[in-house]
């Protein structure tokens, strides 16, 4: 028998690190994380991200099935270092909007995950560069700051937004309206705080272990009592037992492939798999929902935000050595500096399009998301609350080759919405002043028009991944959905899911900053 604590918590990412933060006095806990700790200056370093999310040192680069009518489905790129996603992932904090936090109470039947709860939650955890107000927080663990650069690109860009009827905001996170501002990240002094940074070192110096390269294989039962973890760690297997509760927190890839190799999922698959059915959830794995992005670049006629300077550091080979990461201000910014709302059709009662801007071009035939040598802008679009489902499940070729079969724009929401992406873009685009810098498209170019058929073509051939997928594990109140509303896994007792694959839709955000919500949230509800 392996060391026994009182929580398990696995993984370390957004979920996993807040929770371990809140349940520091609550008895000895342990986090296992797979992946390698986060000491590379570039996990420190906004622009890292641009890096780091290359390769596979600090990512794992699941492939995805091709989909009949859909280009390029890509890698799904998730975190395998300390902190997860939040180590490596653009760093916006965007929380997600009232309306779909209520709408969350209602399917999940409890008032604890109703935009109350959230505001709480996250008032609580932030430490905001705007200062506190009844829709922000001050103090907290969790640094958040609002670093555009007020150069000229973002005032033709403001102006232009506002001739669309958007409002420049100083807060894109406080409102539901069409709305424009600097895009707030998770980052403190030109420094990443991811959630390894925020919660999981102060977690660690109240008492919490955190174990790395350690793999969950499967959780382990005392008839249908969850009682520990066993792992394989540098190819050594061993176990860790839990008193009280084991806590799923792999996000929604990793979290629906424990629980089939712990025998809780779709009996016909587990059965094909070789695995003993412990309990049937016929939704482990299903109802996966991913948001696409599209993506338009322009160039400029001069020269015009960073795009120049930016090409010369990312060809250093000492990039993020030494010194404080963002010291010289470039680097200490995620890159997606521009945030705005808007809606597909005006009818709409409230935004359901999300866009970034990228102050500079990158290389189309680089390897990666390099800057390109000269002056542009990089805008990309996605429909914030899609609702074609796909999955994820395990396969026979073992944990490490999962089968991901994302789908997209089958609905007929989704369509129009996808549909009208080219056309929003090319609105602001199109609007002076910031028309008047612009001097050629460089993607898609105009040859693609903004006519609904080809615009939903180009979307559905040339968008991509956004890695913001939910629903893999989601809590809801049918005996079919796998969490209840206090994310207890049904047909088992002692074991939780605390992560993004919780949420049975998207809330209208990038999901990092709802999942540290959710986490915080869900420590409420632990003896």
């Amino acid at each position: 028998m392996g060391t026994e604590y009182d929580y398990i918590i696995v993984g370390s990412g957004a979920g996993g690190s807040t929770l371990a933060y809140r349940l520091a006095r609550s008895g000895r806990v342990l986090v296992l994380e797979a992946g390698a700790p986060d000491d590379d200056p570039l996990h420190r370093m906004p622009k890292g991200h641009f890096l780091t999310m290359r390769g596979d040192a600090y990512a794992y680069r699941y492939p995805t099935v091709r989909v009949a009518g859909v280009g390029d489905t890509g890698d799904w790129v998730r975190g395998k270092v300390v902190g997860g996603g939040t180590t490596i992932n653009a760093m916006i904090y965007s929380r997600g909007a009232e309306a779909d936090f209520e709408a969350l109470a209602r399917h999940a039947g409890s008032g604890h995950w109703g935009w109350d709860s959230f505001l709480a939650a996250y008032r609580a955890m932030e430490d905001h560069e705007l200062g506190a107000s009844p829709s922000r927080g001050d103090g907290g663990p969790l640094g958040v700051s609002v670093p555009g650069v007020a150069d000229e690109l973002a005032a033709r860009l403001f102006e232009a937004g506002g001739k669309l009827g958007w409002e420049h905001v100083e807060d894109v996170n406080d409102g539901d309206g069409e709305r424009i501002g600097f895009t707030p990240s998770t980052i403190r002094h030109g420094r990443r705080t991811s959630a390894a940074d925020a919660f999981l070192r102060p977690a660690l110096r109240a008492g919490v272990t955190l174990e790395t390269g350690v793999r969950a294989e499967r959780v382990l039962f005392a008839g249908r009592r969850a009682v520990g973890v066993a792992c394989r760690r540098g190819g050594v297997a061993v176990e860790y037992r839990a008193r009280k509760e084991v806590i799923i927190a792999g996000g929604a890839v990793e979290s629906p492939l424990l629980l089939e190799r712990s025998g809780i999922g779709r009996p016909d698959l587990l059965r094909d798999l070789g695995i003993e059915v412990l309990a049937a959830a016929p939704n482990v794995g299903e109802r996966v929902i991913e948001q696409r992005i599209a993506m338009v670049q322009v160039r400029f006629g001069r020269e015009l935000g960073v795009g120049a300077e930016l090409h010369a550091l990312f060809r250093r080979d000492d990039l993020g050595a030494g010194g404080e990461p963002g010291a010289d201000g470039l680097l200490g910014t995620s890159g997606y500096d521009i945030t705005f709302h808007t809606k597909s059709e005006p009818h709409l009662a409230r935004p359901d399009l999300c866009g970034a801007v990228v102050p500079f071009p990158i290389d189309p035939a680089a390897d990666g998301f390099q800057p390109a040598g000269y002056p542009g802008m990089l805008i990309g679009l996605y429909q914030t609350r899609p609702e074609t489902t796909g999955t994820i499940h395990s396969s026979m070729a073992g944990p490490s080759s999962p089968v991901i079969a994302p789908r997209f724009l089958e609905t007929g929401t989704d369509q129009r919405a996808a549909s009208r992406i080219l056309g929003r873009i090319r609105a602001l685009l199109g609007t002076a002043p910031l028309a008047e810098v612009i001097e050629a498209e460089d993607f898609p170019t105009g040859a693609v028009l903004s006519f609904p058929e080809p615009a939903l073509d180009y979307v559905r051939r040339h968008g991509t991944s956004s890695s913001h997928a939910v629903g893999s594990c989601a809590m809801g109140p049918s005996d079919d959905d796998v969490l209840d509303a206090e994310l207890r896994v049904r047909g088992v007792n002692g074991l939780r899911v605390v992560d993004a694959s919780a949420f049975p839709f998207q809330v209208s955000a990038n999901i990092g900053a709802p999942t540290m919500a959710l986490a915080w949230l869900a420590a409420d509800l632990f003896d």
